[in-house]
């Protein structure tokens, strides 16, 4: 696995466990991770740091 899926996971497990299963999505056709009123791109989830579940600090 590479590192970058495996901080996308990371993220996107963290996301589900927080926010939970009900309150995000992925919309695969406008590559958007949605969480209540919000979103952002799906390359955020690659993003160490995007949750804390990746902090860098």
């Amino acid at each position: 696995m590479t590192e970058e899926a495996e901080i996308a996971l990371k993220n996107y497990d963290w996301m589900l466990r927080h926010r939970g299963l009900d309150h995000v999505g992925l919309d695969w056709d406008s590559h958007t991770l949605v969480w209540g009123d919000g979103g952002s791109d799906l390359e955020d989830l690659c993003r160490p740091g995007f949750t804390p579940a990746t902090d860098v600090s």
